[in-house]
């Protein structure tokens, strides 16, 4: 059996095992529009117009909500990205890595997705390709070169995967031509944006001192001249263990005899090239791990290639080129084939090392940019002006939400079923647990604690304490002999203050998720949260009683905390039936000033929160509104109303059972409660 019919016949049962897998986990599985997926070079790099959309992405206010799937071989090797916290890694090939295929509204990927994954309807497949082709390519290629697959099984291929895509991004009326017929396109006007590369959107706007600290990095020198040789690859050439594989068409040493020690060259490999011999040398530097060309790009001087799309990058930069082609007979005539024709190239050809040595040294320091230059970069990028990745975004992502297919509509409404059941089935086990506990039957440590605290206050008063922009130290110290409770991250004002919270109270999970670790050395006071946040609690303070909650919109105050507390809006609902619960009379709210959090001046600091809580809580508003995008006034309005119908709800219940409660904020825009003064009502006590 040839090793080209195993490759082959390996291929096609890896094909038909993946497809049916995806099929049966993940057909169903519903779009979500705000997730989009990345894969760049098969998932071995963080690189090329993939990257430029996602940074582009990033910067863009419209997408705060969106979440962002990167698919690596190696995702730990990348693991600086998640410093962004809507970022997230998969490793290429598993589970997790089909299911966000599956989800994902938008695929962007640069040298096509695996063969089994086909779009589902309403899938956007953004193909970005990986470089303009001077070499045939796909359904263009006349040999039978490839040394794993015969031409017919290749030229198959090629139309399935353009059968997938959705849009292609072209730099130029040329690539979209070549392009469309390497992959079988039809439907040609439809399918390519003249958006140009969003990769060389950095060859347009950089500055001298990016280019230094890329020298830098890669530990370029400063003081020579620097030359990037980046060859393509052969299909035609495997070692034994089936890894293409390169032979040197230059030799190293006699060049460097020939052009002196002025000049040092960056060897680049192609992605396909898994294993090369470079000789050792000073003057030799290998970046063939380098994920980002265009870093290197711009710090040469010049450019050595065959046949690679590095040629119709690097004219961006009007620098000159050289063609080293030692094998370009066979390469036409045997292997791939041109697309166009060598004498449009705008620098020389060289074969051998000698050649080559000259054509380096011929080439003067006062390189112009002649009429052949400017031609080939006017023909072949066409549309490159470095606003490509802005433009990428407005044609491909500002689209209105999918139309749910039947499919998706009767498993959302299956999931909003399955949902109601379940709730129904809480409300159930809560309030027949509330039941039995309230006549000391079958409690647990949590319950029993929750018990110990009932009526631990009777007749007493207390002080719920807000974060609001009003709240000072001075406020608090006056308050160290009374009973307190403390909310959320309060303790950022702990170092102006000697004043510590009797109790302590946070609802919200993405606090405990994401402040879990500085909560628990903060916070000394015993802890009152829900059960939901308690589970996300990675450093679980000791001292912490939780209440059952459940995750519905419409609000009401039970009175029997045994079963469950309806948490919703503000943290201040959990401390209002917290102290209810505990017997508290009189209740004073300080620090509520009901104001937009997400403003500057929002809380007590300027730093209450960190960037990433508050884009994750804004998220969530977006989520619950159904809106892409909100103003930092309407998610001010929504929270406010939200808040003030909770307050409404707890001073009816208040006064149903003789609770007293009033408002000692400094200004602020609650009013549904009496205000009194911070002073008079300690006064008072005296």
């Amino acid at each position: 059996m040839s090793n080209r019919f195993q490759y082959m016949l390996k291929q096609n049962l890896s094909y038909y095992k993946n497809r049916f897998q995806y099929c049966l986990r993940y057909r169903f599985v519903a779009i979500r529009d705000n997730i989009i997926i990345f894969e760049s070079y098969g998932g071995t790099r963080y690189a090329d117009s993939v990257r430029a959309i996602y940074e582009e992405l990033l910067e863009d206010e419209n997408y705060r909500s969106f979440y962002f799937v990167w698919a690596f071989k190696n995702p730990e090797d990348y693991a600086f990205l998640l410093k962004n916290h809507h970022t997230v890694l998969v490793r290429k090939g598993t589970k997790e890595y089909r299911k966000y295929y599956a989800q994902a509204r938008f695929w962007i990927n640069n040298v096509t997705v695996p063969d089994y994954f086909k779009p589902k309807k309403g899938q956007i497949y953004v193909e970005t390709w990986h470089g303009t082709p001077l070499k045939r390519l796909g359904c263009d290629i006349k040999t039978d070169s490839d040394v794993r697959q015969t031409r017919g099984h290749m030229h198959r291929r090629y139309r399935a995967k353009g059968r997938k895509v959705t849009y292609f991004l072209s730099p130029s009326d040329y690539y979209t031509d070549v392009i469309a017929s390497a992959f079988a396109k039809k439907d040609k006007a439809s399918a390519f944006l003249n958006t140009g590369y969003p990769r060389n959107d950095k060859l347009f706007n950089f500055t001298p001192e990016q280019v230094a600290s890329y020298k830098e990095k890669y530990h370029i020198p400063t003081d020579k001249k620097i030359l990037l040789y980046a060859p393509t690859w052969r299909e035609s050439l495997q070692d034994n263990e089936g890894h293409f594989t390169l032979k040197n068409g230059i030799d190293f040493n006699r060049l460097f005899d020939l052009i002196g020690d002025d000049y040092v060259i960056l060897y680049r490999a192609h992605h396909q090239i898994k294993s090369h011999e470079l000789p050792e040398s000073s003057q030799l530097i290998d970046v063939s791990s380098v994920d980002d060309v265009e870093d290197l790009y711009l710090v040469s001087d010049m450019l050595i290639t065959d046949y690679s799309s590095t040629m119709f990058d690097f004219a961006n930069l009007h620098r000159p080129m050289i063609f080293h082609m030692y094998d370009r007979r066979e390469y036409e005539e045997d292997i791939r084939g041109f697309y166009l024709s060598t004498d449009e190239l705008p620098g020389p050809i060289t074969a051998t090392t000698e050649e080559l040595a000259n054509a380096i040294l011929s080439l003067p320091d006062d390189f112009s940019y002649e009429e052949k230059y400017t031609a080939f970069h006017e023909k072949y990028n066409q549309y490159d002006d470095g606003k490509s990745a802005k433009r990428v975004i407005r044609m491909c992502f500002d689209l209105a939400p999918h139309k749910q297919p039947a499919s998706e509509r009767f498993l959302r409404f299956c999931k909003k079923m399955l949902n109601r059941a379940y709730l129904v089935f809480l409300i159930c086990k809560y309030n027949t647990l509330g039941f039995f506990r309230s006549h000391g039957l079958f409690h647990n440590n949590n319950s029993l604690r929750l018990e110990k605290l009932k009526n631990s206050h009777c007749g007493d008063r207390c002080f719920l304490i807000g974060n609001g922009p009003s709240l000072t130290a001075h406020d608090l110290d006056l308050l160290k002999n009374e009973y307190t409770f403390g909310t959320n991250m309060v303790y950022k004002i702990f170092d102006q203050t000697e004043w510590r919270p009797s109790y302590h109270c946070i609802s919200d999970s993405i606090y405990a998720s994401k402040l879990g670790l500085e909560l628990s050395k903060k916070v000394k006071a015993p802890l009152f949260t829900t059960e939901r946040t308690y589970r996300r609690m990675h450093n679980k303070p000791i001292d912490t009683t939780y209440v059952h909650t459940l995750q519905s919109e419409r609000y009401k105050v039970r009175g029997n905390i045994q079963a469950y507390c309806m948490v919703k809006a503000t943290v201040l609902s959990l401390a209002a039936e917290m102290a209810f619960h505990m017997g508290f009379k009189e209740i004073y709210l300080l620090g509520v000033d009901c104001t937009n959090p997400h403003t500057k001046g929002g809380h007590f600091t300027d730093n209450y929160t960190t960037k990433e809580v508050a884009e994750t809580d804004i998220n969530r508003i977006k989520t619950r509104m159904n809106a892409k995008s909100l103003t930092t006034e309407q998610i001010g309005e929504h929270i406010i109303d939200r808040s003030m119908e909770v307050y409404s709800l707890l001073n009816v219940y208040a006064k149903k059972h003789d609770i007293k409660i009033y408002n000692a904020t400094r200004g602020g825009n609650l009013e549904i409660f009496p205000r009194v003064t911070l002073e008079d009502v300690l006064e008072y006590k005296k």
